[in-house]
């Protein structure tokens, strides 16, 4: 007759197999995105998914996970390791992922390059660059007036020289949500007092010369 301690250990390990049988994985790509101390986490992660759904060896539950959580969670990963300035992170996520350069992101329905802009640091400006050479488009805008294109939103930063950066890469100032507004991005730095920023978009001094109305003494760095 078995003895009561043997019973209680085949318990536990019918129990444990159990467990076992029923670990949940994650699946998300967001909750890795932001340090680069997790990077090899991240690729794992996404390579599992990738393997699951081309050899289809994997669990139906584990290859359904890889279908409607990790590959939406790609964007919203996106714009986690843009916001922490991960670039390894940001550079798979785009190609390996194929993570969408344009996509919408957040609660504020900004687009990744809107998302570097509101930071606007170096590592920022390099990220964008790498964006825009992956096909962002630097003048999208978002439902979000009167801040609503990469450019405005630099502006209202401070962050002078992605702004600079942007205008070099072809951004509108005059563009809005709603359609063109000549001086749009010029009122903007006029607003902010950016005596640097103010000369470097492109006709801003004229249109300043025609406005009496706005602060005529950030007009003298055009003079």
């Amino acid at each position: 007759m078995m003895s009561k301690s043997i019973v209680v250990l085949l318990i536990i390990i019918a129990s444990l197999l159990v467990s076992c049988d029923d670990y949940e994985r994650n699946f998300y790509l967001s909750s890795l995105a932001a340090s680069p101390t997790t990077i090899n986490g991240l690729k794992s992660r996404w390579e599992f998914c990738e393997k699951c759904l081309q050899n289809k060896k994997c669990k139906p539950k584990d290859a359904l996970q890889c279908k409607t959580v990790m590959i939406p969670d790609r964007n919203h990963a996106l714009e986690v390791a843009i916001g922490r300035g991960n670039t390894e992170a940001v550079y798979f996520l785009v190609n390996e992922t194929k993570a969408d350069v344009n996509g919408i992101l957040g609660n504020y329905n900004g687009t990744p390059l809107m998302t570097a802009a509101y930071y606007g640091t170096k590592v920022h400006q390099e990220i964008a660059e790498f964006l825009i050479s992956r096909g962002a488009n630097v003048n999208s805008t978002r439902n979000s007036p009167p801040i609503d294109t990469a450019l405005l939103i630099s502006i209202w930063k401070n962050n002078t020289d992605f702004a600079i950066f942007l205008l070099k890469n072809g951004a509108d100032p005059s563009l809005t949500f709603l359609g063109h507004k000549e001086g749009n991005a010029c009122v903007r730095a006029n607003v902010k007092k950016n005596m640097q920023l103010i000369p470097k978009i492109p006709g801003c001094c004229l249109f300043m010369s025609k406005r009496p109305d706005l602060n005529q003494s950030n007009f003298n760095i055009c003079k």
